[in-house]
């Protein structure tokens, strides 16, 4: 339970840019952090298309051109850490190095000539890392995750953020178009053979099933444009699962020429949508889940997490995230535990969920004080819709730009399509939690110690403040406003 006196001290930081480079079946990327620390920004990122898995089911060993491609990609990337001066730079290595017979000797190879280590994750590890990155960027997680790289899919149930089974499938995009050479009959075949031994997977119906891996994103981003989504970020993006099956279903029958013609493709990654697609398929009808919620965190980040302290592991990401935005800002972490307690009289019948996201927005309520007051409330809008900010549904993420919007601004001035995500109840939410701190900021000035003064009364259905000492002279009008405002508000929201 989200306590009032949650914990939002400042968290341990490792000093320094973190740099992982990532050598995979499909693909070679580099992302640098800011930091190593519970949520991690990425402050740069690029990937290399190599192909290194292509052929290894018939040859056994790696793409030569794709050898050539990844030296060079590679080459590059160190070049970028040493001028982004990184402190530390890991390199790990997937199911195409783990899996050719030539593998091991390329890895040593780039160790020799380029002074590093390079990491060959086994299966397992594997799919426990792209878990750990759910994890630590969804707030607990429940149901089943899949990670489709181009050489093998990791499969791993979680219990409210917890990895229970956990399998490595060899069923990679570039795998799947080698052993099917394109008949897909023979593909579906394939995923059933690789699938028998997984009876894990046929327990009980799963709540969600969380799609990590550049396939499952391109029929995402795909799904997105054809049903005009009006929020253009993958991660946690969640989609009914009936829906997004039709639409798969649609995808694995077509041939390459008209998926590529269609709304928000991608040409580099048509080859391996309909293997994507047909191994989607498969996974739903063993776990039958209600929801799918696509993931931009996966091994990378989970790389990371595992290597934190499990007290900062534990943290909830978004929160600490809110607390280190507050401390770089200047802001203190007491006035957010102060203005969080304050505003619970308002609203006793919150839930556990929007109760953590308050803590939140009380964390980031005066991001906006630097900007022009003719602009606050549409800046501290779109500041937290388009920010970088794990842990938060779509619904949750518009949910709190609303609520900062209204710390700003009482009465809306326009319609976003991005308003369109919210449920009944969240606007009166929102409009409730800013408006109060905005009279609380009328009142102290954000400076912890003076709301303490302060307090709501409910009587007969009536709301009123009590100012207690002599938080009576900030009385005035600017004051009288502004709790006519949490009056409405208050009456909205218990309707």
């Amino acid at each position: 339970m989200i306590q009032p006196n949650f914990d939002l001290s400042e968290q341990p930081f490792r000093d320094g840019r973190i740099g992982i480079i990532d050598i995979g079946s499909n693909s070679i990327r580099m992302v640098v952090y800011d930091q190593q620390k519970r949520s991690p920004v990425p402050i740069y990122n690029e990937k290399v298309m190599c192909a290194l898995g292509k052929g290894i089911a018939a040859t056994g060993i790696l793409n030569p051109d794709g050898v050539e491609l990844a030296k060079n990609a590679l080459r590059r990337f160190l070049a970028m850490g040493r001028n982004m001066e990184i402190t530390s730079l890991y390199v790990m290595a997937t199911a195409a190095i783990r899996d050719a017979q030539d593998g091991e000797n390329f890895a040593h190879y780039l160790e020799e000539t380029y002074d590093i280590d390079v990491d060959i994750i086994s299966g397992k590890k594997e799919a426990k890392l792209g878990a750990y990155g759910v994890c630590s960027s969804m707030y607990r997680p429940q149901g089943v995750i899949g990670d489709l790289g181009g050489g093998s899919l990791e499969l791993v149930k979680v219990d409210d953020g917890q990895i229970a089974d956990h399998a490595s499938l060899p069923l990679g995009s570039l795998r799947m178009i080698d052993e099917s050479k394109g008949d897909r009959d023979k593909l579906h075949k394939i995923i059933e053979k690789r699938f028998a031994d997984l009876k894990w997977l046929d327990g009980e119906k799963a709540a969600n099933f969380y799609a990590i891996g550049g396939s499952f994103r391109a029929l995402a981003r795909m799904y997105m444009a054809e049903i005009n989504y009006p929020l253009r970020i993958l991660h946690e993006y969640k989609v009914e699962s009936k829906k997004f099956m039709e639409f798969a279903k649609e995808i694995a029958g077509l041939p390459e020429g008209k998926i590529e013609k269609l709304p928000g493709a991608t040409p580099k990654r048509v080859p391996a949508l309909p293997g994507a697609a047909i191994v989607l398929q498969h996974i739903m009808s063993h776990i039958r889940a209600e929801h799918i919620i696509f993931s931009t965190s996966g091994i990378r980040e989970g790389y990371l997490y595992e290597k934190l302290s499990p007290y900062i592991r534990n943290q909830d990401g978004l929160l600490a995230s809110c607390s280190e935005f507050a401390a770089k800002g200047g802001r203190s972490t007491s006035y957010a535990n102060e203005l969080f307690t304050w505003m619970f009289k308002l609203l006793e019948k919150e839930s556990e969920k929007e109760r953590r996201l308050r803590l939140a927005f009380c964390l980031l309520s005066d991001i906006a004080l630097h900007i022009h007051p003719e602009y606050r409330a549409e800046w501290a809008y779109h500041r937290i819709l388009f920010s970088a900010l794990t842990g938060l549904t779509h619904r949750e993420r518009v949910k709190l730009s609303l609520a900062m919007y209204h710390r700003y601004q009482f009465k809306m001035k326009e319609e976003w399509p991005s308003l369109k995500l919210l449920k009944d109840g969240d606007r009166e939410w929102a409009k409730l939690v800013g408006s109060a701190a905005n009279l609380a900021y009328h009142l102290s000035g954000s400076i912890a110690g003076n709301l303490h003064n302060t307090s709501f009364i409910v009587e007969k259905g009536q709301l009123s403040l009590q100012l207690a000492g002599n938080m009576q002279d900030v009385l005035g009008d600017a004051v009288k406003r502004r709790m006519d405002g949490v009056r409405e508000a208050w009456e909205e929201y218990r309707k």
